[in-house]
């Protein structure tokens, strides 16, 4: 059962609890990507959503909890794709890349709440054990650890370069983290797609043994 078919299937007041927990939070992102963190009011974001303050309290109990319920979402909508569109990948070049398109699409979606987050972060830096509440290790660890296994198949199979798997999450991490903090404070000048085809072809001309 996908998880519009369970939410279906939620009585009708549970729904729409459900609807407007939604419609809260989506109001929040767009308020702490507008104003920062530390501008942003929970009046301002009720507002927004067009609820009444003491509405607001009934889902959420403060702003801090109202930012971190933002974070675990994105986190929450990332692990979700990357499990449809990753890991059903067996070729681990193609997943790799699916990796990057991946992580850039939706930074590109949430790019200016991303902005807030990382302009949050000392150096303006991408550090996600920083950047994401605790509530979010298992979702990291899961990826993490599903990256690794993607390289450790390429390096077995012999399409990747002899490196420990390990090493190479990190790099395409610490590439990643890069290439987002900086575009998340300069307005990047080329096309989404373009930026996606430079970095896969730029990341999988290093780790791959026939590139070498």
């Amino acid at each position: 059962m996908s998880t519009e078919e369970a939410v279906q299937a939620l009585p009708r007041k549970e729904r729409e609890r459900l609807a407007h927990r939604r419609e809260i939070l989506e109001a929040a992102e767009r308020v702490f990507a507008r104003n920062g963190y530390h501008m942003a009011t929970v009046e301002e974001i009720a507002q927004e959503a067009e609820f009444a303050v003491g509405t607001l309290y009934n889902f959420f109990k403060s702003k801090e909890e109202l930012y971190e319920q933002v974070l675990m979402g994105i986190v929450d909508e990332f692990m979700a794709d990357f499990r449809e569109r990753v890991l059903t990948i067996e070729d681990p070049a193609e997943a790799i890349g699916a990796t990057i398109e991946l992580r850039l699409r939706l930074f590109e979606k949430h790019r200016s709440f991303a902005r807030v987050v990382i302009e949050a972060l000392p150096g303006g830096h991408v550090d996600h054990s920083m950047v994401l509440p605790k509530s979010c290790d298992a979702a990291y660890e899961e990826g993490m650890r599903a990256v690794t296994g993607i390289f450790e198949r390429g390096v077995r199979s012999g399409a990747f370069i002899e490196v420990e798997p390990l090493y190479l999450t990190l790099a395409l991490a610490g590439i990643m983290s890069a290439f987002l903090a900086y575009w998340a404070r300069c307005e990047p000048s080329e096309p989404l797609g373009d930026r996606v085809e430079k970095i896969k072809k730029l990341f999988l001309a290093w780790i791959r043994r026939d590139k070498c």
